[in-house]
């Protein structure tokens, strides 16, 4: 029935490399939130997820305890695929099950996988379709579990983070957004609701922990608390910051000349959103600003409650992922 909306609360778990990100939500509004740092952050696995989880419901103390729960795009394969218009619905399963077994690197008895509609032609409906091994996402709910919560849903976090994106956004001039991750900087532009470019590369927050780790003597732990809690160390850590900020900048000013000339005849973006761990940063935004010429501002998102003053652009992608629970 149109007007009515789901009003459970819900968690959204995202369990990335060097933290887990909990954000909790509830009738349009974010109840409270928390980022639990991983021990191990590059080497943890999804076994070691629970701990972390646990540490995170300890700081949030949620009500909820149903988790929309996130996979990591290094987790999932993306394939698209088309299909004649108005198949039977048991014909659709059937061959979104071949294209599965046809785009997994894997046995297809090892694939988890599930669809959405895109774009339509006159003809045909196209699909995008998100593919992980089973094993992988059956590691990711005991993890959960342990935890002491249900799964009510598995998402890919940059697929949530698009959508939530796009719902922002709506129709207004295009939008980047720079996402400063732990260990991938991904810039996604957005134009006219939808996404229409995606770039990402192999650079994050574990670069300037590793600096900072090797110039301090300090252990990974302390360092990523440190980065965490925005306390590096006085003295030479501003200028190693300040040296990583300026490395984040020129990539992301590369990123965007390549959706430049990936699509010349569309109109350039008119600010940047910038969320991740690298949004923490002191001078994050600025740095931004005076490469690339465009407004820069740490994301939040529109729905505020009793936890809004916890929450951080670090955070974001757990705050999309509850809210694919209410769309």
């Amino acid at each position: 029935m149109q007007g009515l909306r789901p009003t459970r609360a819900v968690l959204g778990l995202d369990i990335g490399a060097g933290a887990v990100k909990m954000v909790e939500y509830s009738r349009g509004t974010i109840r409270s939130c928390a980022l639990s740092l991983r021990s191990h952050a590059e080497d943890s696995s999804h076994d070691t997820d629970a701990g972390a989880i646990k540490d995170a419901l300890l700081q949030a103390a949620p009500r909820a305890r149903r988790a929309v729960v996130g996979l990591d795009d290094a987790d999932v394969i993306v394939h698209r695929f088309s299909l004649p218009k108005d198949l039977p619905l048991a014909e659709m399963e059937e061959q979104a099950r071949l294209q599965a077994g046809q785009a997994a690197p894997f046995p297809p008895g090892e694939a988890a996988f599930d669809y959405v509609a895109e774009t339509a032609a006159r003809q045909t409906q196209g699909f995008r379709m998100a593919i992980a091994r089973s094993t992988t996402v059956d590691i990711l709910c005991r993890a959960v579990g342990l935890a002491g919560l249900s799964v009510a849903a598995v998402d890919v976090t940059s697929f949530a983070v698009q959508g939530a994106i796009a719902a922002m956004a709506g129709r207004d001039a295009p939008l980047a957004v720079l996402d400063g991750g732990h260990r991938c900087m991904r810039l996604t532009v957005h134009s006219g609701g939808e996404s229409v470019f995606q770039y990402s590369q192999p650079f994050g927050c574990a670069q300037l922990a590793g600096r900072l780790s090797s110039a301090y003597g300090l252990s990974g732990g302390d360092t990523h608390k440190a980065l965490a809690e925005c306390a590096l160390p006085g003295g030479g850590a501003a200028r190693i910051r300040e040296s990583f900020l300026k490395d984040l900048a020129r990539h992301a000013a590369r990123a965007m000349q390549l959706h430049l000339t990936a699509r010349p005849n569309t109109a350039p973006p008119e600010r940047m959103l910038l969320w991740g761990g690298a949004a923490l940063l002191h001078g994050a935004c600025t740095a931004l600003h005076e490469e690339l010429d465009l407004p820069v501002e740490a994301i939040r998102p529109p729905a505020f409650g009793d936890g809004a003053g916890e929450f951080s652009p670090a955070l974001f992608g757990a705050y999309a992922l509850a809210l694919n629970d209410h769309v």
